[in-house]
Formats: C-alpha cells, structure tokens, sequence
C-alpha cells in the first residue's frame, strides 16, 4: 500500500525496525549505567604501557543495507592497521574493533551500544548508519557517558540539542556530512534547473521524510517559488521488493522534479524498475541525495542512468589533495581497486579523530575526549574541517555532480563534481521558523 502521508514525528515509522527506545525503560535496566564509560580509564594513557584499546563499532552488518557496514569495517580495518604501524594511540596499539550489528532496529542498537560499553568496557563507540537507530541511541549515550562518534546516520536530531524532537548531547559527535548539509545541496542544485513542481520518494522513517522536509524548508528560504506535490510523496518500506505502486504514484502526478533519498539496495531496486516505466525519461530532473555512492555505483556498472544529479557525502575524486589521493590509493590497494565509500572514509577519520583526541587528553577519559574533540580541526581524505562546538557536527560541503558511466575506471563518475559549501549560519538563517535544527 503507497502511503499518502507520512508521521508528524520524526521516529521511525516501522515500529519493528526503528522503535524509540524508552529512557524509563533503560533506567530501570540499567540504573547506574554512567560508570561504566571511559572514566574508568583515565589515566592509563601517556605513558606507552602495554595497554591496548578497543573500540566498539555499531553498523548494519545484515540485511539489504549490509554493503554500508562492510564498508564502514574496510576503513575501520585500514586505520588500525596504519595506526598501530606508526606507533598506535600514544604508545598504545588499537587492539580490537568489536563489531555489532543494529539490524536497522532501534532497541536491538541500543542493547549493542549497552553490551560494547558495560561488558565489552570499549574506550570509545563508533558507527550508526541509520537515521531512525541513531535517535533511539542517542539518548542512552548520554546515560552511558561514553563518547559516540557517529559517521554515517545523518539525521540532524541527533545532534540538534533544542526542539522538541533534538537528542543530541555532550557525548554524540558527527564526522560525516548531515541531511540537512547534504539536502542544502539539493536545494542548490534544484535551483539551476527549471523545474517548478516537486515530490519525493524516499524510504518510511526519519531519513526520507525529513529529505521531504528539509528540500522544501531549503528552496522556501531560498524564495524559488515552487510547487510541493505533498500528495504525490511516496515512502516505500525498507528492504521492499516492489516499487511499481510508488514510482506510479509519482509519475501520475507530472512533476517537473523529484528527490529521491533512497539509499542502497532500495536505491538499486527503484532504479532498476524505474527504468522500466521511462522514469527518467519522463522525469526532467532527478536528484538522488545519495546515489553518488559507491556502494550504490560499484554494484550498479554501467546500469546507472546518466544525466541524473546524484549527491554523495565524500567523493572519491574530490578534493584533489595529497591526503585524499593517498586515502584512495591505500584504500584500492587494499581491496582490489576498489573506489572508498563515503562510509569507508567516514570511518577511517572517526579512528583518527579518536587517537587525535586521546594523544591530544593524555588519557582516555570520556570527558577529556569530548573536550578535545569541541571545535576540533581535522584534514581528512574528505577535506579540512571544524567540529561545530555547538553541534558536535563536523563542517563540510555538499557533493553533488552529474551521473556519467566511465568505461576506462569501469564505474559511475560524477562529472562535473561540485563540492558545496554549507555555512553553519546559512543553514540555520534559512530554517529559521520552522522546526528543523540545522544540526550543525
């Protein structure tokens, strides 16, 4: 059934994967929760002992959206493994990463976020790759006062700390790019066409309906004068097989322009059957939020249509600088040729955020790692950045280009590529009024 309307909330809407996790019921599992974070630690660092640390990493690692940790897992692997060649995290090696799988489901990320830091007692958490999971753990790392560097979920709530849905707190920190930055991009990228008339497709929970309302709240600051096809939206569940009745939905409402923020393996079965109703065809603009990932690309070859506006939160290709193209090198080295993701690098940088932030300390304290990592500068493969002290969220562009298949790399490149500044006050003026925190 195609769903005309989507929740006022921004929980998830499929109660099974992505539930709001209640803080009364974490209370009364877990009542002295706060004891078991990093404080415990304080102290053992600086002196090069025979300590190791470990870190507990929290991805989809099965399901249709599998690919996202895997890929999270090459760029965890590469920086312990260069981390620990030079001399670990001042004199200490990088142990082990200890893996658990959200399964898309908010109580089953809150129960891994639980297990890592009472039973696996991990120096720091990583990960998240989803929107709906990232909402039901952000509140419980405030209890577990363990820092959470989150390097894929985008949600701006989950850093936001005013608003009534805004969960953000002392402990969640961003290393990848948010919606609300990656969805400026659209609306800048929206802006040069001639489209008037908009709707959206996207995935029923927090990422696709908030795409919806972010692209509408961007290009109404942006005083552009468009059309929302409210009636025409269409979110699919996660992980469907069929999209007929959606992209139907869609193309039976004549729209100059539509976003899509399908991800994944749902971005590749749209496509797919899009193309078999002239989707692309018939819709003169298509902007696909993330459909410059690799992820998406690698397994798609030659069947990603060009000419299509794809965004990515980091672009292989860009920028062209020694820390990138040494990351992109490495990277293919180890895996075949293979591009890095935007996950694989969000993840490789959130390591070195934490051995910059713990050498930085002398010690692994909780506290001494959040403090460092306020308003922290950093020049990862994606580029030169600020962690917004606001916002714990880290400051970049948007990307965004044109789809264009290379036969010569033997994947979809972007081309032209356009790397979009998204200024933390830009976005905050232009949502000024409505409900949406800029997250950043």
């Amino acid at each position: 059934m195609v769903n005309d309307s989507h929740e006022d909330t921004y929980r998830a809407a499929d109660d099974r994967r992505f539930a709001e996790f209640d803080r009364r019921d974490f209370l009364k599992a877990s009542g002295v929760a706060g004891a078991a974070g990093l404080t415990g630690f304080a102290g053992c660092m600086g002196g090069g002992g025979d300590d190791t640390l470990t870190f507990g990493a929290i991805h989809l690692l099965s399901g249709f959206a599998a690919v996202y940790g895997e890929s999270a897992q090459l760029g965890y692997e590469m920086a312990r493994e260069e981390i620990n060649e030079n001399g670990g995290i001042d004199g200490s090696e990088i142990g082990e990463i200890v893996y658990r799988d959200s399964e898309g489901d908010g109580p089953t990320g809150v129960e891994a976020a639980r297990s890592l830091v009472q039973e696996e007692n991990v120096d720091g958490l990583l990960g998240l790759d989803s929107s709906g999971v990232a909402l039901s753990v952000a509140p419980v790392i405030e209890q577990l006062q363990t820092p959470f560097m989150i390097t894929h979920a985008a949600t701006p709530f989950a850093t936001a700390t005013e608003g009534e849905n805004a969960v953000g707190n002392d402990y969640v920190f961003r290393d990848g790019v948010n919606l609300a930055q990656n969805v400026y991009g659209s609306a800048v990228t929206a802006s040069d066409t001639d489209a008037t008339t908009w709707t959206t497709i996207g995935p029923n929970y927090a990422f696709g309906t908030q795409t919806w309302d972010y692209f509408k709240a961007f290009t109404q600051g942006m005083d552009l004068g468009y059309e929302y096809l409210d009636d025409a939206t269409a979110y699919p569940e996660l992980g469907a097989s069929d999209f007929t009745p959606y992209i139907n939905k869609v193309l039976n409402a004549d729209p100059d322009g539509v976003i899509t923020s399908l991800w994944g393996g749902d971005l590749i079965t749209f496509i797919n059957q899009a193309k078999n109703s002239n989707f692309f065809e018939r819709i003169d603009n298509v902007l696909m939020t993330v459909g410059a990932a690799t992820d998406v690309l690698r397994p798609m070859g030659n069947n990603m249509p060009d000419g299509l506006q794809a965004g990515t939160r980091y672009w292989f290709d860009a920028p062209d600088t020694e820390a990138n193209n040494t990351f992109v090198e490495n990277f293919r080295d180890r895996n075949d040729g293979r591009y890095p993701s935007y996950n694989a690098q969000n993840a490789y940088t959130a390591l070195y955020l934490y051995k910059n932030a713990i050498e930085g300390a002398g010690s692994t304290n909780a506290d001494d790692i959040i403090d460092q990592w306020d308003g922290m500068q950093y020049n990862a493969p994606v580029g030169e950045f600020t962690i917004n002290s606001q916002s714990n969220q880290a400051v970049l562009p948007a990307v965004w280009g044109t789809t264009s298949y290379s036969e010569e790399r033997g994947i979809t490149l972007l081309d032209p590529v356009e790397r979009i500044d998204a200024p933390a006050d830009e976005l905050r003026s232009l949502l000024e009024g409505t409900d949406l925190p800029a997250g950043v």
